[in-house]
């Protein structure tokens, strides 16, 4: 047991202002002398919110599931485990609380050991002065905040360098898709003029046989109508990737929200086929400025991501259920499943770039949607139990109607 310490005041130093004790992160402090702890307790906490604990096995409970304490300061000689212990323990818990040793002793050998195993970052002496102590836990509390904003700086420079290559990398892939697909739209656009033309010279008249050829001309060229209309939103994509990389804004234009529905259903009919039933509720059909094609690219996404969440049930089981609504002055597109529904942890993170709960899968279908939502000055977010379903929803501003 360490011998109590007696705080000292000089008159001539006022305390330093700090934050308040509900905004102040805890500051914890342990001392097996219940002294000691009512004296740290009446110089820090009008300050700090102070937490004391009278041996290292009850302040490692208290850390347990908790990291948000600042500053942990520790007597170094104490029953059971000495404060160098409980500095090296909490070192490897919770490495980025702030760890300063106190003792009454002049020890260097254990001082030694606190820096080498515990990495403290002050070796105080009692008696203390509470002006140099209360300086010191502000110290290490300002060290606290600047390494987490440090590190809060550092993830959001990484994610901005994974974008920044990715975008790039897309930029350089839409240069390359520009011809083909141009190519692509050329010959669909040929072999549906040439088909309307064949249909033109056919009646249903003639004969059976050519009642037939004609239904299967007519269901080619649905086909084609499709393949040109995904060609086009291709292309739109590649233009928008451009755009992008030029710094320069898509032109936006009004959108039928609702006709983007349909054309994103016809897309996803096969794949819906196999796993579930779809419900669609356009009770409004408002338009939006924008563009149809990312738009198109938002619900696609998280449609695919309904349906490849359904579990291994009998397909008329699975319904994901797309309802289209105006809410005040604003189109509100929700698209809710019954699937497996999304663990809290995923779900805090579902819109992260690059992150997926897919085996298979680059995890930025979502990041790129929300993009696209807030670009068109809207909101995307998510609810979700699991075992229950998911639903998606996106607000976007409805374009005013020009004035007659």
């Amino acid at each position: 047991m360490s011998g109590t310490s007696v705080p000292t005041r000089s008159a001539a130093v006022s305390p330093p202002s700090s934050p308040s004790i509900e905004s102040a992160p805890p500051v914890l402090y342990v001392d097996d002398d219940r002294a000691n702890l009512l004296a740290f307790r009446a110089i820090a906490e009008p300050q700090y919110n102070v937490v004391t604990a009278r041996s290292a096995e009850e302040a490692l409970r208290i850390l347990e599931g908790r990291h948000d304490f600042a500053v942990l300061l520790a007597d170094q000689r104490m029953p059971g485990l000495s404060g160098i212990d409980l500095c090296e323990r909490v070192r490897a818990s919770h490495p980025d609380i702030e760890r300063m040793l106190v003792t009454a002793y002049s020890d260097l050998s254990a001082a030694i050991s606190a820096i080498n195993r515990g990495h403290v970052s002050r070796y105080l002496h009692k008696p203390w002065n509470a002006d140099e102590l209360l300086a010191t836990v502000r110290d290490a509390v300002e060290r606290h905040r600047l390494k987490a904003t440090v590190q809060r700086l550092q993830v959001r420079i990484s994610e901005t360098e994974r974008m920044y290559a990715l975008g790039v990398l897309t930029a350089s892939i839409g240069h390359e898709l520009r011809t083909p697909l141009s190519v692509v739209t050329s010959s669909v656009d040929f072999c549906r003029h040439a088909l309307r033309q064949s249909l033109a010279q056919l009646t249903p008249e003639s004969a059976p046989a050519t009642t037939r050829a004609l239904a299967s001309l007519r269901e080619i060229e649905g086909a084609l109508s499709d393949a040109a209309d995904g060609a086009q939103r291709l292309l739109e994509v590649v233009e928008g990737i451009h755009l992008s990389a030029r710094g320069e804004a898509p032109v936006r234009l009004p959108v039928d929200i609702a006709h983007v529905v349909q054309s994103v259903l016809r897309l996803v009919r096969g794949e819906a086929a196999l796993r579930a039933r779809m419900v669609v509720d356009l009770a409004a059909r408002p338009t939006v400025a924008g563009s149809a094609t990312r738009l198109g690219q938002v619900l696609l996404n998280v449609v695919l991501n309904a349906l490849q969440a359904m579990p291994q049930r009998p397909v008329e089981q699975n319904h994901v259920t797309i309802s289209l609504r105006e809410e005040g002055r604003h189109a509100v597109l929700r698209i809710a499943d019954n699937g497996s529904g999304i663990e809290p942890a995923q779900l805090r993170r579902i819109f992260d770039p690059f992150f997926t709960t897919k085996q298979k899968g680059t995890g930025l279908g979502l990041a790129i949607s929300r993009q696209i939502v807030e670009e068109l000055g809207g909101e995307i977010d998510v609810e979700s139990t699991l075992g229950s379903g998911t639903t998606f929803t996106v607000r976007l501003p409805i374009l005013a109607q020009a004035s007659s």
